[in-house]
């Protein structure tokens, strides 16, 4: 469990993840008593840093060498000790730029906010075309179809409908279809159809026994139903920023990564899974929940496109990655990508003012 470090761990910890994102190579004791002013010999460093590794923050490579923040220790930093460095103005106006010329067009302008993104941080980009995250699942009905096959009918809030039929395991009558009907609407009606999209929240939405294979492949087909209609295309860009990271250069890791991420689904979901954020969010390592990116992170937020729609946008690098710059680059990415949506779908002034609020404008 994590717990406050104290000011001269924190110290150590901040100066181990800057030495580290800029060398790839571990840092010593000695390198740090000769390139900062702890106040205290590199023997009482060592000692610090060995306890620091026995709580999770730090790990030893190999026996002679010195030490690399874990996933733990980047979570405190960026928790607790990390400081955002925006880009500098030359790019910031020549990044706007970039963006004000495909302004015409949602699709083209979200992708060149991609491309943008990984120029700047020098991190492979990734953008969802926007999607409103309004729609809900407003009532299924079902309807026997067959002895065995039942038609799932699924009414969204926009008035949309989506269908399914469904094989079921054994027979069944009007009356357990009916009966099977109301359980699906007492867990499911009203929720978004974002939620219903990811497995492990319909999970919780509709459990169902190992035994009860019906219910479970009705849940299997409320789900098809909410991924085919939530479907975003996502734009991934800079890929060959990856190759010059040290991380990558074994050509296994690499191939199992690349794999994962040309399955875009699997992007999707890791999208999906997120709460939703008022600010950057940051997943380090295996937060993901995806094994090929147990080395990697991922910095993300929402941007805006028009009233009711909204995308996301981030970076994708080793754990090893330079926070600072890509929280601050990606935030103000969001930011500037909302601006010039805006013009192709304007936000009514009372959502810009509640917008404003919520990121600190």
């Amino acid at each position: 469990m994590e717990h406050t470090l104290s000011a001269r761990k924190q110290r150590i910890l901040q100066a181990v993840v800057s030495d580290y994102v800029t060398t790839a190579e571990p840092v010593g004791s000695q390198w740090l008593a000769s390139r900062y002013d702890f106040g205290c010999r590199s023997a009482t460093l060592r000692n610090e840093m060995c306890e620091m590794v026995e709580e999770g923050y730090l790990v030893q490579p190999h026996t002679s060498a010195g030490r690399v923040p874990t996933a733990t220790g980047y979570r405190y930093y960026v928790d607790r000790l990390m400081t955002p460095v925006p880009p500098d103005r030359p790019q910031r106006v020549a990044a706007r730029r970039r963006l004000e010329r495909a302004a015409e067009d949602v699709q083209e302008t979200v992708r060149d906010a991609c491309r943008v993104l990984a120029d700047l941080t020098q991190y492979p980009s990734v953008a969802s075309t926007p999607t409103s995250g309004e729609v809900s699942l407003h009532r299924v009905f079902l309807a026997a179809a067959g002895h065995r096959h039942v038609l799932l009918v699924a009414l969204l809030s926009t008035g949309h409908v989506e269908n399914r039929i469904v094989e079921l395991p054994h027979a069944v009558d009007d009356r357990a279809v009916a009966t099977l009907g109301e359980r699906l609407n007492q867990r499911v009606a009203g929720r978004a159809i974002r939620d219903l999209a990811v497995m492990s929240r319909l999970e919780q939405a509709v459990p169902a026994d190992p035994a009860d294979e019906t219910m479970r492949r009705m849940r299997g087909a409320i789900h098809q139903m909410a991924t085919a209609f939530s479907d975003e295309h996502l734009f991934f860009e800079g890929t060959s920023y990856m190759l010059r990271q040290r991380e990558f250069r074994d050509l296994l890791r690499l191939e199992q990564l690349l794999s994962a991420l040309m399955d875009r689904r699997v992007l999707v979901q890791v999208l999906r899974s997120l709460p939703s954020p008022e600010g950057v969010v940051v997943l380090i390592g295996p937060e993901s929940r995806v094994d090929a990116m147990d080395e990697c992170s991922l910095v993300t937020t929402r941007y805006r496109a028009g009233a009711e729609s909204w995308g996301y946008i981030g970076v994708l690098g080793p754990t090893r990655m330079d926070y600072d710059r890509a929280v601050a680059a990606v935030d103000l990415m969001a930011r500037s990508l909302s601006s010039v949506l805006a013009r192709i779908n304007p936000i009514p002034d009372s959502e810009r003012t509640t917008q404003g609020q919520s990121r600190g404008d």
